[in-house]
């Protein structure tokens, strides 16, 4: 779909109803959510590419988080979607999050899985820093190498993720870790009414923390722990992420009903 003079996002729809859109890490494209198409039998599953990744074209401006939450409104717009649960994984919460407070009135549910309001600890801070300094080395094949390993489940994962990743432009994913290194939600937090999900592996434990500036100001947290998980539940535990979401999603009150209940 064509966003602007520069960029065309490519993406892909499976199933009907509630529809659930992805919102991938950097380098791996939306092939990160293979494993969450069986979704597609309860809910209309939306997939797509960021700007520089995968399918997509990379456009003629760097990358910021704000853009990125309006490529995905202006995506939504052309489907003729006025509101979806926005779900994504790692580094894709902050364009998720940046999303829901810039148009609350479009994100019916947030889940985010391995999310954080702003980066705080040195695990992370570290690896982002690794990322951008081996997309400025031009070796986006390493790090689609190691993220193709670390994320799958078999040799089929394996060899698709990292065709894919591969695919990733160099200065976006360099722009896109940047931009997550320095985003910071967390005095905006209490703006999201939305139903949030918040899901986290039970063994990334220098994640866990980050769940706290959720659950003291936004209104609607449910945190999920993925027993015996790491930081890549979605492609690598896919069976409980999946579940988590169909469930949370099941007991989440649609968000019409949330404001009207605010407001009263």
């Amino acid at each position: 779909m064509k966003i602007d003079d520069s960029v065309s996002l490519y993406y892909k729809v499976k199933g009907e109803g509630r529809p659930v859109v992805f919102i991938h890490p950097p380098v791996m494209g939306h092939k990160v959510f293979k494993h969450q198409e069986t979704l597609a039998d309860n809910y209309q599953t939306i997939f797509y590419d960021l700007r520089g990744h995968g399918q997509s074209t990379h456009g003629d401006v760097p990358v910021s988080i704000p853009l990125l939450a309006d490529d995905l409104k202006k995506l939504l717009d052309g489907m003729g979607i006025q509101k979806a649960v926005i779900c994504a994984f790692s580094n894709g919460g902050t364009i998720a999050q940046e999303f829901a407070l810039q148009y609350p009135e479009r994100t019916e549910a947030l889940i985010l899985s391995g999310g954080y309001p702003e980066v705080n600890s040195f695990f992370l801070k570290s690896t982002i820093k690794l990322g951008m300094t081996f997309s400025k080395l031009n070796q986006i094949p390493l790090i689609a190498k190691v993220q193709a390993k670390t994320h799958k489940v078999t040799k089929e994962d394996e060899k698709e993720f990292y065709q894919y990743a591969c695919k990733a432009n160099r200065q976006r994913v360099y722009e896109f870790c940047e931009a997550g290194l320095s985003y910071s939600s967390t005095e905006r937090l209490h703006q999201l009414k939305m139903p949030i999900l918040l899901v986290y592996g039970s063994n990334e434990k220098t994640m866990h923390h980050y769940r706290e500036p959720f659950q003291r100001a936004a209104a609607h947290v449910k945190v999920n722990y993925i027993k015996g998980a790491s930081h890549e539940v979605p492609p690598r535990h896919f069976k409980e992420f999946n579940q988590a979401i169909h469930r949370f999603l099941q007991q989440a009150a649609p968000f019409d009903q949330i404001e009207e209940l605010i407001s009263r």
